[in-house]
């Protein structure tokens, strides 16, 4: 059983990153064997919209005709059990290179003409989300709303999924190096301290967690 995690943010030591080593650690401790891949650095955009995915052509099913880096990661993808996404969140939504990577795989593999998925077996996800504001920012902007329904769209085409965030995370080492005067440092570093760790854990519980769901994985149709 293989679980690949792809990092979705530019820090490679950052939360996000955090966030997905303690998954693969408990994916790993799980007995799975895992790979990482880091997005920024990679060449690849989002759909086009060209909709070859969906021509009555021998490409049809076959996955994205756009060659780039992304080509070799579907390909990765494709062939291992079970999926990690890390991603800080930028302006209420996930990076802009993980959103391009899961634009142009889900898009690639929803299906036009049946209730069916395109793919021969599920695979199960997790998605990873790292926050700087708090749960009142959470709830007011509607974020978790979007996580949600990334998470929707990885059940629909994929299999079974299940998304995190971690709130409230640090942005810095040093805070008194840059202009934020409006953020209540005290008190967002407290809280770090306090819930950081144990959203570490949560990760690390959910990737062992991943790689039991993948031992339950059925062949169900894809959602309406």
């Amino acid at each position: 059983m293989k679980v690949i995690g792809l990092n979705g943010s530019p820090r490679l030591k950052g939360n996000s990153m955090k966030l997905l080593n303690e998954a693969m650690r408990g994916a790993q401790e799980a007995g799975a064997e895992t790979q990482m891949m880091q997005l920024y650095g990679m060449n690849f955009k989002g759909c086009r919209s060209c909709f070859a995915c969906k021509s009555k052509t021998p490409f049809y099913g076959k996955g994205c005709a756009m060659k780039d880096d992304f080509t070799k990661v579907m390909e990765d993808m494709l062939e291992a059990d079970a999926w990690v996404f890390a991603s800080p969140i930028y302006n209420g939504h996930m990076s802009s290179s993980m959103s391009a990577l899961l634009e142009r795989l889900y898009f690639s593999h929803h299906n036009y003409d049946a209730h069916e998925r395109m793919v021969d077996k599920e695979y199960p996800s997790l998605l990873l989300y790292s926050l700087n504001g708090n749960q009142m920012f959470l709830d007011k902007m509607g974020i978790e709303n979007s996580c949600k329904y990334d998470s929707f769209l990885m059940q629909n085409a994929f299999g079974s999924s299940k998304y995190m965030v971690a709130k409230a995370t640090l942005q810095f080492d040093d805070y008194g190096k840059y202009h934020t005067a409006a953020v209540p440092v005290e008190k967002k570093t407290e809280y770090s301290k306090e819930h950081f760790p144990q959203d570490l854990n949560n990760a690390y519980e959910l990737g062992k967690d991943l790689v039991a769901r993948c031992s339950e994985k059925t062949e169900s149709p894809r959602l309406a």
